[in-house]
């Protein structure tokens, strides 16, 4: 398959139902379940203009391909926010064609151009394809992550 190219914009409310079924996707693939209300409030935070929560998509040859779920925040080391990356999926149908990619380097220029001071993620240690892009962007840093779910 050609590869086509990549347009990386803002997640709009004409993408909810495209958003709704690369999220579906994201939450299969990491083998975990949500529930609708979880969605329905994760989608309208998207929506609201007053969170801190905000999306792109990739869209490639019309197509919504790729979803990216981000929040900005404060941080006691900075004067500036930070922006932890939060949410990223490609259609396995699109994978491989530059979807990925195309959206964290959206986020990242918009890092820049706001002059946060920082954009991170993480990902699972076993989701190796994931990995390989995020090598080729940046160094996976020395940070071990531990959760307390209440």
């Amino acid at each position: 398959m050609n590869a086509k190219p990549v347009n990386v914009r803002p997640l709009a409310e004409r993408d909810k139902e495209d958003w709704r079924r690369l999220w579906a996707g994201y939450l299969e693939f990491y083998e975990t379940e949500l529930s609708d209300e979880v969605t329905a409030h994760t989608w309208e935070r998207l929506m609201n203009r007053e969170s801190a929560v905000w999306g792109l998509v990739a869209e490639a040859g019309g197509e919504v391909a790729g979803i990216l779920n981000y929040v900005l925040h404060a941080n006691t080391w900075s004067l500036r926010p930070v922006c932890y990356l939060e949410d990223l999926y490609v259609d396995s149908a699109a994978r491989g064609q530059g979807a990925g990619r195309a959206l964290i380097e959206a986020l990242i220029d918009m890092a820049k151009g706001h002059d946060w001071h920082r954009v991170y993620w993480m990902t699972a240690d076993d989701n190796e394809t994931a990995r390989m892009l995020y090598d080729r962007i940046t160094p996976v840093t020395r940070w071990v992550r531990y959760d307390v779910n209440i």
